[in-house]
């Protein structure tokens, strides 16, 4: 589980949606990024918002994250 840590996952209504993302060195650089085209998105960092639909406290360890060749070619599509 160790060698899991520190990983990312996204959700849309509630749900997770596709595999985890493991993180590599350096991974307390990262900042939330968003890019659209064409569309809007409404987003929820849980600051002074609605709480989350998608209920973390009852959510562990992801048991399925991408590999390194699945995720180095996701850049700009679409993950399902």
């Amino acid at each position: 589980m160790k060698d899991k840590l520190p990983y990312v996952f996204f959700t849309q209504n509630g749900k997770q949606i596709g595999k985890a993302i493991s993180l590599k060195e350096n991974c307390e650089y990262l900042n939330p990024y968003v890019q659209l085209e064409h569309c809007s998105l409404k987003t929820n960092f849980d600051s002074d918002f609605q709480p989350f639909i998608f209920d973390v406290s009852k959510y562990y360890v992801s048991e399925e994250f991408y590999n390194d060749e699945e995720f180095s070619g996701t850049k700009n599509q679409k993950i399902e």
